[in-house]
């Protein structure tokens, strides 16, 4: 008889009997689970609100300081670039603008100071105290101004007013960059904030309302039946779904459902209220649509991926994407996209894209980028740019087999322009010469700023060298232009070092060495041309460099000498004049001439201070040789000025210092300045040769013809003596050209009231067709060599004593030695 089956309890059965054995234990845990909950989301929730407040608070006063900051050093600027133009063109306007700039200078630090530490504090209080010193010199300096003492001003800047504002801008600077670097550092921490607030709150939210759902169901599953259960779970899902609208309506995301086809089906709120687009107006449109053209490749390879992998998956697959979308109003902003398939769930049956707008936040990583890679001043790549561009060049050009060409380019005499025109109209230059190389190169090439006056190009599909000089030669064509600059007429020209890669010389640092001791040949050679580097130079380098060296132990231990080769009064063939000439005493080389050691010191700067102990110590002795040969008129002395010596803000205190100390009379100094000084700048030019003139002195310009000065220019500048080069010279009475060029130089100086003065006479026949041409002096070898002060003081004694016919020191006969000191004549 079969048994009767027993029924088995259902799985509803088991589980109440289950529930009802651990009924304590289970509503214990359930309560406090469900109080722990409902205790540690609001703290969350209260914990990133506080913490992004926080952090928040700290930006805003961290970029309020730094603009406090930024202000007071943008207003520092403005008082230097003041002072400058007020020294060039005194007015009333411009000294009131910088009072204004002066107040806004302490306007702006005590602004700081209220919101500052104590420390930066002190700092803040301590530029005050120097601003308020400063205020005082420059005021002294207008008084000076005023009273159009040059050299007063000129002193109380160098001594009071530039180490008292390179102090400031120096604590300005440096606490406005620390604020500025402060207030990056808290946006980063407010977006790490924000950040992990954004992950964990959905993955807290949706954990805390399972366990709120399990918990409270869990309580109330032993006090009510099945339908009380359901209806309670109905109205917990009602009470989710308002919630989800709710948040979905003030989300500032914008969430958007497509369909498998890629058409819009659901909009949220935030299309209108951060987007522009109006109810409705994105539904049934293809996303595709918003999309950039240069981005719709991504989208669609990213949408086929979507498509393939929600074929065979039920979870939510998410894929994140970053895009240009289109605005309501056609402007395009970035946007970061996060697609996830709910194709398996069948209330939304598609793919949920939510949009964030990142477009702040892109323009604030593009001008980090720009501040970290480009020049801030010309827009070029900066250094750090440069040398990737230049490995890049280098490693295709490996693959491809050709090469690369390097133009490292320094401009002539820019620290002059700076000097003595400002740094603002420097800036200007600097600015205008960017764009004068972005026109001479390709569009594959590059140009980049690594400092001051250097730049560089990077060019790239070169066959060699001779590819490389095409565009050398026409940079240097472009600077040979002049520069208009605040109404200035400027001329700057441009030294271009080449170098060109090789097979198996792929490394950069040995490229930019090569291009750049290319480029201090062609300034050695003269300036204003392109070298290509020769491996060879790297040997001249280091004499070049222990020649440096040498020569500023010379100038510390005495070594060098001043030659001087006198002048005639063709009229009367008597010694009127000297031109002091420098000359090396070397302790293991002998004796040095100048075209050995004066480019080097032209490079380095060392010829200011050669040049102003030449004419120190011409004065002096000169001075002495007035006592010991007294004339009528007495002995003029000529020192040549060197460009930059000449450029020099202080060239007029300076000589007026060497006339003081050696009691040398002002009307017996003549200054010897090139045509190429005087184009350098031509307003600038006039004003100081005026105020050198001022003091009683002459002027003079040196190898007259050799240059490119402007006859509209000449006749303004306060010239007393044309010197007729000797390369013009030595061609009259067999040249015709020659001939014809001395004779305009004469007519044209006669008529502008300029006396004459022949260089490098060496024969008799020179010597006779001057002095029938009405030419005032002559120097040569027909006369004498330059000698040093013991031979010109015998010489100049047996002047004295009446004999005027003194037989040639260097007679014109012997070549072999004239020829080698007139090459080394200054």
């Amino acid at each position: 008889m079969a048994q009767p089956s027993v029924p088995k309890p259902s799985p509803f059965h088991r589980v109440r009997t289950m529930l009802h054995t651990q009924h304590a234990k289970t509503g214990r845990i359930a309560s406090l689970g469900l109080l722990a909950v409902l205790v540690i989301l609001p703290g969350f929730a209260l914990w990133g609100a506080a913490a992004t407040y926080k952090t928040g608070v700290a930006v805003t006063h961290a970029i309020e300081l730094s603009n406090s900051y930024e202000r007071a050093r943008f207003a520092v600027g403005e008082e230097e670039s003041l002072e400058r133009k007020y020294r060039l063109d005194p007015d009333n306007e411009v000294r009131t603008r910088h009072r204004d700039a002066g107040t806004t200078v302490a306007e702006a630090l005590r602004q700081a100071a209220a919101m500052d530490t104590p420390t930066n504090i002190q700092v803040i209080d301590e530029v005050l105290a120097q601003h308020e010193q400063y205020l005082l010199a420059i005021n002294h300096m207008f008084a000076a101004v005023d009273a159009n003492d040059a050299a007063a001003a000129s002193a109380i800047d160098e001594s009071e007013i530039d180490p008292r504002f390179d102090k400031m801008q120096s604590l300005v600077a440096g606490t406005a960059n620390l604020h500025r670097a402060d207030a990056a550092d808290h946006l980063t921490a407010l977006s790490a904030i924000q950040t992990r607030v954004l992950i964990t709150t959905p993955i807290a939210f949706s954990l805390g309302v399972l366990l709120a759902i399990f918990f409270w169901r869990l309580l109330l599953a032993y006090q009510r039946d099945a339908e009380a259960a359901l209806a309670r779970e109905a109205s917990n899902i009602r009470t989710s779904e308002r919630r989800f609208r709710g948040l979905v309506a003030n989300a500032s995301d914008l969430i958007l459902i497509c369909a498998r086809p890629g058409t819009i089906t659901y909009q949220s709120p935030a299309a209108k209220a951060t987007w522009g687009y109006q109810e409705a107006e994105l539904l049934d449109k293809p996303f595709v649509d918003l999309t950039h053209s240069d981005d719709q490749p991504a989208w669609r390879s990213l949408w086929e991926q979507m498509q393939h992998a929600a074929v065979d998956s039920t979870d939510g697959i998410g894929r994140t994407i970053e895009l240009r979308l289109r605005d309501s109003g056609g402007n395009w902003r970035y946007a970061e996209v996060l697609i996830t398939s709910l194709l398996h769930d069948p209330a939304v049956n598609g793919f949920v894209v939510t949009i964030r707008d990142v477009t702040e936040r892109k323009a604030f990583e593009q001008q980090l980028t720009r501040q970290a890679f480009y020049d801030a001043l010309t827009g070029l790549p900066n250094r750090v740019l440069f040398r990737d561009r230049l490995e890049q060049a280098l490693v295709r050009a490996g693959r491809r087999k050709d090469a690369v060409g390097l133009l490292f380019l320094d401009l002539d005499n820019f620290k002059l322009i700076n000097d003595s025109l400002g740094h603002q109209v420097g800036d200007k230059l600097l600015v205008e010469a960017a764009a004068r190389l972005r026109a001479c190169v390709r569009n594959q090439d590059t140009v980049a700023r690594l400092g001051g006056d250097e730049f560089v190009v990077v060019l790239e599909l070169l066959a060699g060298e001779e590819d490389a000089l095409p565009a050398a030669k026409a940079i240097v064509h472009q600077f040979s232009r002049p520069f208009i600059l605040d109404d200035r007429e400027v001329v700057v020209s441009v030294s271009i070092g080449i170098a060109v890669s090789t097979a198996g010389q792929e490394h950069a640092d040995n490229l930019l060495r090569n291009a750049d001791v290319a480029m201090y040949r062609a300034k050695s050679d003269g300036r204003a041309r392109c070298v290509v580097f020769d491996p060879s130079m790297h040997t001249d380098s280091l004499v070049r460099l222990e020649l440096e060296n040498d020569l500023r132990r010379a100038l510390q231990h005495d070594e060098l000498r001043v030659h001087y080769q006198p002048i005639i009064t063709m009229s009367t063939g008597k010694i009127t004049e000297v031109e002091a000439l420098v000359r090396w005493q070397h302790p293991t080389r002998g004796l040095v001439f100048p075209n050995e050691f004066i480019p080097v010191a032209e490079t380095t700067g060392l010829i200011i201070p050669l040049g102003l102990w030449v004419l120190e110590e011409a004065c002096r002795q000169v001075a002495a040789w007035h006592g010991q040969f007294p004339t009528e008129p007495p002995l003029i002395l000529s020192v040549n000025l060197s460009p930059r010596q000449f450029q020099q803000p202080s060239i007029v205190a300076d000589v007026a210092q060497a006339l003081e100390e050696s009691g040398f009379p002002a009307s017996c100094l003549k200054l010897e300045i090139t045509e190429g000084i005087i184009m350098q700048d031509v307003e600038a030019t006039i004003r100081t040769l005026w105020e050198l003139k001022g003091l009683g002195l002459q002027i003079a310009v040196d190898d007259f013809g050799t240059g490119y000065s402007s006859l509209s220019y000449l006749k303004r500048l306060p010239l007393d003596v044309l010197k007729i080069d000797r390369s013009f010279v030595s061609g009259i009475g067999h040249n015709q050209e020659d001939t014809a060029i001395v004779h305009a130089i004469m007519a044209m100086a006669k008529s502008l009231n300029f006396k004459v003065t022949g260089e490098g006479i060496e024969t008799a026949e020179q010597s006779a067709l001057l002095g029938q041409w009405g030419c005032d002096c002559g120097q040569g070898y027909l006369f004498s060599k330059p000698l040093d002060s013991v031979k010109a003081g015998a010489l100049l004694e047996a002047a004295a004593h009446s004999r005027p016919d003194v037989e040639p020191v260097v007679t014109p006969g012997n070549a072999i030695e004239r020829d080698m000191i007139a090459a080394s004549a200054v």
